[in-house]
């Protein structure tokens, strides 16, 4: 289960660290303090063949330009910022590109310039999310990642395998591959969600107890921060299928509509559990009330059929001298006073509870 809400301490020190200096120049980059180590990974693909260099320098993933169709080059870690002017530089990448590479707090989005398309967006990594930034453009694919781990093995699997269109088509098929895995790891991680709040929702009828509130409460929070993800990345593909540039073929842009498609259902799908949960939270405090009225009704009812006996026994009980006159507590000398008071109270007692039970109280 990924925890999106489980660190917001700890992220929002983050945040404080990501940003530049108010005031800073455009451009700047700075590197987030708890930033991991820069490590690049080069993939060269065309004509069936891959060349794949991990722990490379940047010049030996340059020089995969000459000799493949294509190149994908994955920088992991964003603590060497050096590195990534020096890419940007190679790439012809604008610099407040990558200045948003860098400040990882972006909203998903997508920006088209001359030579290539830029695109962030949140990838589901472990047990947290991070941001993912895309540049794709004629002949090249660059992602950077925050850290190590990402939602790529399928993509890297069916290169390893000589998938055709991976390797014959261009970098925007890679860049919709990556992007489509990305989406789709999403949808584990939704399905789970209405997984549990089935269980949930069993177990409140069961028995209602404090926890399940606090699991709901703590889901729909989850399901609220997917929300913030998923909504703006529907929109950034929208704008990478109005854009007309000459490195996004027509039949990769048709792919491109069908990641688009995913996300709606992934928006509707995570809307759905949203209410849902929401809804439970309510369905739990009404059990809630009605379970602690049901006991307050069963304790009303046997204080109601106690009053009048406790109200007899304190009559009986008190100590007045019947020896002086017989109406100082009558019966106490008589030699079945006791069965006689008893057999009253039963009596009582038994005939407040039928009249409950007519009046269907009990």
């Amino acid at each position: 289960m990924i925890n999106l809400t489980g660190r917001r301490k700890s992220r929002h020190k983050r945040e404080k660290a990501k940003r530049s200096a108010i005031g800073a120049p455009p451009g700047q980059l700075v590197a987030d303090p708890q930033a991991t180590r820069s490590r690049l990974t080069a993939t060269g693909l065309g004509g069936g063949e891959t060349k794949r260099l991990e722990g490379c320098t940047l010049e030996e993933a340059l020089a995969l330009r000459g000799s493949c169709h294509k190149v994908w080059l994955d920088c992991t870690g964003l603590a060497d910022v050096d590195l990534i002017g020096r890419i940007g530089a190679a790439f012809g990448l604008h610099p407040l590109t990558l200045e948003d590479v860098v400040n990882t707090d972006q909203r998903p989005k997508c920006e088209a310039y001359g030579a290539y398309a830029f695109i962030v967006i949140r990838m589901l990594s472990g047990e947290d999310s991070e941001q993912l930034s895309l540049f794709f453009g004629e002949g090249f694919v660059i992602t950077f990642q925050e850290r190590a781990g990402d939602a790529f093995d399928p993509v890297r699997d069916r290169i390893a395998r000589g998938a055709p269109r991976l390797h014959d088509g261009g970098a925007d098929y890679l860049a919709y591959a990556l992007i489509d895995a990305v989406v789709d790891a999403y949808f584990p991680v939704v399905d789970h969600h209405g997984t549990r709040l089935d269980a949930i929702e069993d177990a409140i009828f069961d028995d209602v107890d404090a926890v399940q509130v606090q699991e709901l409460h703590a889901m729909r929070r989850e399901l609220f921060t997917m929300r913030r993800y998923l909504r703006p990345t529907r929109d950034a593909l929208g704008v990478v299928l109005r854009m007309e540039r000459p490195f996004l073929s027509e039949e990769t842009r048709i792919y491109f509509a069908d990641v688009q498609d995913h996300c709606d259902q992934l928006v509707d799908l995570n809307d759905t559990y949203r209410e849902t949960a929401a809804g439970m939270i309510d369905l739990h405090m009404t059990l809630s009330a009605a379970r602690t009225n049901a006991v307050i009704n069963l304790l009303t009812i046997i204080s109601a059929i106690f009053i009048p006996l406790t109200f007899l026994a304190g009559i009986w009980g008190m100590n007045f001298n019947p020896d002086v006159s017989w109406w100082n507590m009558p019966l106490t000398q008589h030699p079945y006073g006791y069965p006689v008071a008893l057999a009253a109270m039963g009596i009582i007692g038994i005939a407040l509870f039928l009249l409950f039970k007519k009046k269907r109280w009990i």
